[in-house]
């Protein structure tokens, strides 16, 4: 804990008071406790090609780079394991465990956390392990690239048994500091179609439950539990059963506010080859009202297009439709062989190259975040009613407050024409430095402002 001067601890008790009084609708209010905006995928190497995972000089900057940008944590997919068995490992090994080891001491050493992907239910239609009674749905399989994964079902003793030791094997074998769960959910087959309960029409006792087992274990060894479910879906639990969420996979179409009632913390990921946004400050704008701060997935090692190998079967196809990844990487591969200097693709959510400015742009927005969301910081999440706004608020205009020992708002507006923000007392934008009551917030765009004290 950081202590505050006297000073700080009077104007702190101020704000906290002035924002519960003042702030008389909004969507909801939450506490900070535990957050960790700063997040990245980092990619390891082009699996299943063989590669090594052993840190390089090229690492070493890199993440010492990052880590002074604000990345807290890292996530590593399915090229640390090897999950069709064709490096010598398995779904919940490592291929390269001397590597990895060196490569989780260099993140540490750098004060950045990484996790790895597991999933609680895809899994190798082909891998010698698999059963039938892990599945409920015959036949049924997501075609990738060199894998046929089957959904197994949150409902199979079976599945359960299989699973549960090895996830938590991988926390016991390696020092990792928590998981990543595809969670590769299938509610074709929910209890009753789907229960309702307490306003959640899709709840799934069995998903909640084996989701729950999973996470009480992880943060029993004191880690960082993330789930992932495609696109913008929520999770079918009531109970708290993850620690971050990822959003925004697959997604085509921006939508604003997306997540916002779903539980925290939100990391919204935009799929930049499939959105193809005109203007990369839109989407920050549509998220950070929402106590939402988008993944990094501009850094790492680059794909180098060489995914796919000539002794490996591939099951997606070449359309994109069934076999989207496949696409991609083909893609990312033609890509390199005219451009072997790069620019470079860093991810498999990247556009094909990745824009310069990705990184720089993310850096700038999570510094201007973080201090709003600090340990402790009260967040307001869309007023409709403040004492601090005098201007009416459209409903394509979303403002949130984040108090602590500073009174802080953002302004994002949606409406066609710019908006006029009309405040109560003087405030600071915090990217001009402008001071004064009035402010003009174009369209697409983000305010950032203080309040001065």
């Amino acid at each position: 804990m950081n202590f505050l001067t006297l000073e700080e601890q009077r104007q702190r008790i101020e704000n906290v008071n002035a924002a519960a009084i003042g702030n008389r609708k909004y969507l909801r209010r939450k506490r900070i406790h535990d957050y960790l905006p700063g997040q990245a995928v980092y990619n390891l190497g082009d699996y299943p090609a063989p590669f090594s995972i052993a840190p390089t000089d090229y690492d070493r900057e890199m993440l010492r780079d990052m880590a002074a940008n604000g990345v807290e944590l890292i996530q590593i997919h399915e090229e640390w394991n090897d999950p069709i068995r064709h490096l010598g490992a398995d779904k919940f090994t490592c291929h390269d465990p001397k590597g990895l080891e060196k490569f989780i001491d260099l993140a540490h050493e750098c004060g950045v956390k990484i996790i790895p992907y597991i999933s609680s239910g895809y899994f190798h239609e082909l891998d010698p392990d698999f059963d039938e009674s892990f599945t409920v749905r015959e036949k049924y399989c997501i075609n990738g690239m060199h894998f046929k994964y089957r959904y197994c079902a949150v409902g199979s003793a079976e599945w359960r048994q299989y699973l549960l030791p090895r996830t938590l094997a991988v926390l016991d074998r390696y020092d990792f500091d928590g998981i990543f769960n595809d969670m590769g959910y299938d509610g074709t087959f929910r209890v009753n179609g789907g229960l309702d309960r307490e306003g959640m029409a899709c709840y799934d006792p069995e998903c909640e439950d084996l989701l729950s087992m999973i996470y009480s274990e992880v943060k029993r060894r004191g880690g960082i539990y993330k789930l992932h479910r495609s696109r913008n879906n929520p999770i079918p639990t009531l109970d708290k059963v993850y620690d971050y969420l990822w959003i925004g996979e697959n997604v085509h179409d921006m939508q604003i506010g997306i997540g916002k009632s779903f539980g925290d913390y939100v990391v919204p990921c935009c799929d930049k080859e499939k959105m193809k946004l005109r203007d990369p400050e839109f989407y920050y704008a549509s998220v950070i009202p929402f106590l939402q701060f988008p993944l990094l997935t501009s850094r790492g090692r680059p794909l180098l297009g060489k995914r796919i190998e000539e002794n490996i079967p591939y099951y997606g196809n070449e359309n994109g439709q069934l076999g989207g990844e496949y696409a991609y990487n083909k893609k990312i591969g033609e890509y390199m062989k005219e451009h072997p200097g790069g620019p470079y693709t860093y991810s498999l959510w990247s556009s094909i190259p990745d824009d310069v400015e990705d990184y720089p742009r993310w850096c700038r927005y999570l510094a201007l975040y973080r201090p709003m969301v600090t340990e402790n910081s009260v967040a307001y999440i869309e007023l409709r009613e403040s004492d601090a706004i005098l201007s009416p608020l459209p409903d394509e205009v979303y403002a949130s407050m984040f108090v602590n020992e500073k009174t802080y708002l953002t302004v994002s507006n949606f409406e066609p024409k710019p908006y006029e923000l009309k405040l109560a007392a003087s405030w600071r934008d915090r990217v001009t430095g402008k001071i004064g009551d009035t402010f003009t917030v174009e369209t697409n765009k983000i305010l950032f402002l203080e309040k001065l004290q």
